[in-house]
C-alpha cells in the first residue's frame, strides 16, 4: 500500500471529515462526528472514510 497525500486536509484541522474511498476528496465535514455523518447522509454518499483531522505539528517538541 502506498502513502496517501493528505496535506489538502490542512484547512480541516480540528474537524471530522468524510473522505471518498480513494481518499482524494472531502465529501463533508463538521465539528462533531454526528454532524459529519448527517451531512454525508444528505448527500447520499455510500461507504465514506471518516476521520478526525489533527494538527500533528503541534505534537512535535
Amino acid at each position: 500500500m502506498s502513502a496517501v497525500d493528505l496535506t489538502f486536509l490542512k484547512s480541516y484541522f480540528g474537524k471530522w471529515v468524510a473522505l471518498t474511498r480513494d481518499q482524494k476528496r472531502v465529501i463533508a465535514s463538521g465539528k462533531t462526528f454526528k454532524e459529519t455523518i448527517e451531512r454525508v447522509q444528505k448527500k447520499k454518499y455510500k461507504d465514506p472514510i471518516y476521520t478526525k483531522v489533527i494538527d500533528f505539528a503541534s505534537f512535535i517538541p
